[in-house]
């Protein structure tokens, strides 16, 4: 990580498609708060710019999240104020950045923080100078085949922090 005195924040968004003109529909943030993970996650009511021709049914039915739901939704500036305010200044890292961001950077309505690579980031911290430390990586990536994609955004981002917590081993 960049920073590496600062526990990081895992990120992971659904969104209303994987297009380029793709708008986030729910955020999830996770983090090791000790003694716990904590989880927490925001539907997203679309901004009146955002396409609405980009609604795909396709992701809806991975994701879940009928379109009718984000109406009564908090508005994109109330979920900033909230992921601004929860993330601080800590380092962000999610297993897709390449959406992610994208999806970020189209929330906040201009460049924001950017997010690591959760596989770079795990590289980083669990190995010594590019050499494998015993354990730690392998505990990661053990953790994380055994749980599946749920596809929500708070679930996805507590099972990057939960793998991240079997790296410490804790």
């Amino acid at each position: 990580m960049k920073d590496g005195h600062q526990s990081p924040v895992f990120i992971d968004f659904e969104a209303s498609s994987l297009s380029t003109v793709s708008w986030p529909i729910e955020v999830g943030l996770a983090w090791n708060a000790g003694k716990c993970v904590v989880v927490e996650s925001k539907l997203i009511r679309p901004r009146p710019e955002w396409p609405e021709a980009d609604w795909c049914p396709e992701s809806q039915a991975i994701h879940g999240i009928m379109r009718s739901e984000l109406d009564s939704a908090n508005s994109a500036d109330e979920v900033v104020d909230w992921l601004l305010e929860t993330v601080a200044a800590r380092p962000l890292v999610s297993d897709a950045p390449e959406f992610d961001q994208r999806w970020l950077d189209r929330l906040l309505g201009s460049p924001g923080p950017e997010i690591d690579d959760f596989d770079r980031a795990v590289w980083e911290a669990f190995s010594d100078g590019g050499n494998i430390k015993a354990g730690g990586l392998q505990r990661v990536y053990q953790f994380r085949a055994k749980e599946k994609a749920i596809h929500r955004a708070g679930d996805d981002a507590a099972v990057l922090c939960n793998s991240w917590i079997a790296g410490l081993g804790k």
